[in-house]
């Protein structure tokens, strides 16, 4: 399928899942990037390095996708640089590339005016704005329509295309038919006063924390009601241009632990997420620190994995060939850093190559 968004954060790992995936698969992708969270106590300054070193690794791996989406959701409002929205600082550290900016009603008006002033001035080159709308903003058409008139108003005098993003984040514990009806009703009735190029429905099945999962030591499947919600409000919106995101298999919610390193080895368990199907299989270990196997308990869940049914094989993606390696012992050691990056990318290649709706 070509319908396809995945929503990442803009670090390193999720940079490198899509960088090792095949030439095939890029060509027809235009990933989703929010600017990854800060930890407490970041200054202004802490914010620019981040920036900086996040533009300098998308010019460097993100040269083979025509266009990307992105965002400065999870970072706060209060930062301000040279009088404006930190945002300004992101559209001038990535305008040498081809992004699509975001826009949206839980934003700022200082926010979202940054958008269309950097439009007029010629620094985002992009034709197309993206409207990110939260569960909130969408469960009824009527108590936004004035607010979202007025940013639509002043999306459509700048740019040709409009794309309408109605991002679920984390719907474990929600009511699927509720919430499909919400989305189905609220794209009627925008259509009726708006024209979006396109919608993106996306969202995730991963809470912040994985033991709301399942237990250490413990393997289990989950649902995915991203994909429920998709393909249900698929069927009645025929005529529509829609397309599927989600978060791959990092939570939305996902920030940097703030717990100092050695402690942190302490409460973390390995764990390796692979989705086949509509399905995420989900395998933990224990304690990094005082399981008896340590890391090598990485190699140990994914000699397990690889031994499953629904597993692909070595040669369908890097994520898969790096799994089947581990699960042979090879290799250097597996981190929870370094686990990211392939288990991301079979995601991505999985959705990409055969995934149906």
């Amino acid at each position: 399928m070509n319908n396809y968004v995945p929503f990442l954060k803009l670090k390193v790992n999720e940079v490198g899942a899509l960088s090792a995936l095949r030439s095939e698969i890029k060509e027809n992708l235009v990933p989703f990037f929010d600017l990854p969270k800060q930890k407490d106590g970041a200054t202004t300054e802490d914010f620019q390095r981040l920036v900086e070193k996040s533009a300098r690794s998308a010019k460097k791996n993100l040269k083979d996708f025509k266009t990307f989406f992105l965002d400065n959701f999870d970072i706060d409002d209060g930062i301000v640089i040279n009088g404006r929205s930190n945002y300004a600082f992101v559209i001038d550290s990535f305008s040498d590339l081809h992004f699509v900016p975001v826009i949206g009603l839980d934003r700022s008006p200082e926010r979202n005016k940054v958008v269309f002033d950097d439009k007029k001035a010629g620094i985002i080159k992009s034709d197309s704005v993206a409207l990110r709308l939260l569960a909130e903003d969408f469960e009824s058409f009527d108590l936004v329509e004035g607010e979202l008139a007025h940013l639509m108003n002043d999306a459509s005098s700048l740019f040709e295309h409009q794309v309408l993003i109605l991002d679920n984040r984390v719907c474990t514990n929600i009511n699927v038919p509720e919430r499909v009806n919400q989305i189905v009703q609220f794209i009627i009735d925008s259509a009726k006063k708006f024209t979006f190029f396109s919608t993106i429905i996306t969202g995730s099945s991963i809470p912040a924390s994985i033991k709301d999962v399942l237990e250490i030591e413990s393997e289990a499947t989950q649902d995915r009601n991203e994909l429920t919600i998709y393909r249900e409000a698929a069927s009645e919106l025929k005529n529509s241009h829609l397309f599927l995101g989600d978060y791959t298999i990092v939570s939305p919610l996902y920030s940097e632990f703030t717990i100092p390193p050695a402690a942190m080895l302490n409460v973390m368990a390995p764990k390796i997420i692979y989705s086949f199907d509509r399905l995420h299989y989900v395998a933990r270990g224990g304690a990094l620190k005082s399981h008896a196997r340590g890391n090598m308990q990485y190699n140990d869940i994914a000699n397990h994995l690889v031994s499953k049914a629904f597993y692909r094989g070595p040669e369908y993606s890097f994520g898969d060939a790096f799994l089947h390696e581990k699960a042979q012992y090879k290799g250097t050691t597996v981190t929870p850093s370094s686990i990211l990056k392939p288990t991301i990318n079979a995601h991505i290649t999985y959705m990409v190559r055969s995934f149906v709706a």
